[in-house]
């Protein structure tokens, strides 16, 4: 009987490392859409700042060094 209740117990502790295995899959996919998001953040505020460098390199008022 006790070899029956450590199959039990044997396959209980498998589907909790299966589950936690999947929430730290999921948590993982998560920080990874959240860091691909602030990086097309980040790249169209660079992109709309060397616009604006642009615009006034043409409009003459950057100063030269």
């Amino acid at each position: 009987m006790s070899e029956h209740t450590f199959k039990i117990s044997d396959s209980g502790r498998q589907v909790c490392v299966l589950k936690e295995t999947e929430a730290a899959s999921d948590k993982k996919r998560k920080v990874e859409e959240h860091i691909r998001m602030i990086d097309a953040r980040w790249r169209l505020l660079v992109e709309s700042e060397a616009r604006k460098d642009i615009e006034a390199y043409k409009q003459g008022s950057l100063v030269s060094n």
